[in-house]
């Protein structure tokens, strides 16, 4: 395990806690070149560009280290080429995105919005070419579940849907990752992709809060229509585009208004 970092505080709270495991620890800067044996390395969230190795546990400030370095250890043992995979997927604008096999990480990150689901997911059926593939997603997603369902659709593979109030603590109080950990653990409801989306209805709520929020972006300027509102929910939109293209048809119906009334 290496701890790559310039900050003492992270270095040694890592430290301690990886020694109390009996994992043996590699210590270096950033840009300083990693032993090719250190398999995962540990860094801040401040230095992670500067640090140049594939597996890497970006450690956040706001969050407990603790849940970091559970990552770290997990993903020590990752390797080999499968014959059966699970990805585990918690749902949520930046999913939290595992891939296990035997119990045992293979990938663990963050991605960078639903949509980016079903390409990681080719990308490491591709990888692995596994006999079998089970695709586990949490169900308290709302509009980020259908997003990513909606991004696996004619993947070939197994996929089910996880309560995760099921559990008997609240994965949300987790890392993206770590949810996604547990997901990938835990028995779920198999569903046809396709079927699962026909019967799934973004709820008026979330419409209503997208509209709320354009109202405070565009400083009270703005409400943008229900059907912009769920066109920013499913992802094909920014809730900035949405309130720039009403403030333009604002704009040339006034221009109109004030040409007709001429």
């Amino acid at each position: 395990m290496g701890i790559i970092t310039s900050n003492f505080s992270l270095y040694y709270r890592a430290y301690r806690i990886l020694s109390e495991r009996g994992v043996k620890v590699y210590h270096g800067l950033p840009g300083d070149p990693i032993p090719p044996d250190v398999g995962v390395v540990l860094t801040s969230e401040r230095e992670a560009n500067h640090v140049s190795h594939p597996i890497k546990v970006i450690v956040k400030d706001d969050a407990p280290l603790e849940k970091y370095i559970e990552v770290a250890v997990a993903l020590l043992d990752s390797k080999g080429h499968p014959e059966h995979i699970v990805i585990g997927i918690d749902p949520g604008e930046y999913p939290g995105f595992v891939v296990l096999s035997n119990g045992r990480i293979l990938n663990a990150k963050n991605l960078k919005s639903p949509e980016d689901v079903g390409s990681e997911v080719k990308f490491f059926l591709k990888k692995y070419c596994p006999k079998t593939c089970v695709i586990k997603i949490g169900n308290l997603g709302s509009i980020y579940l259908y997003r990513v369902l909606k991004s696996l659709v004619g993947i070939n593979a197994k996929v089910e849907i996880v309560n995760e109030y099921s559990t008997s603590f609240k994965l949300r109080k987790t890392s993206d990752i770590l949810a996604a950990v547990r997901i990938a653990m835990r028995s779920g409801r198999e569903v046809k992709v396709e079927d699962e989306l026909s019967r799934m209805r973004i709820p008026e709520g979330v419409l209503r809060d997208i509209q709320r929020k354009s109202r405070i972006k565009s400083n009270g300027r703005v409400t943008i229509s229900k059907d912009l509102a769920l066109k920013v929910a499913l992802g094909e939109m920014s809730i900035e585009d949405a309130i720039e293209a009403t403030m333009k048809k604002s704009v040339r119906k006034d221009m109109y208004n004030r040409f007709v009334g001429r």
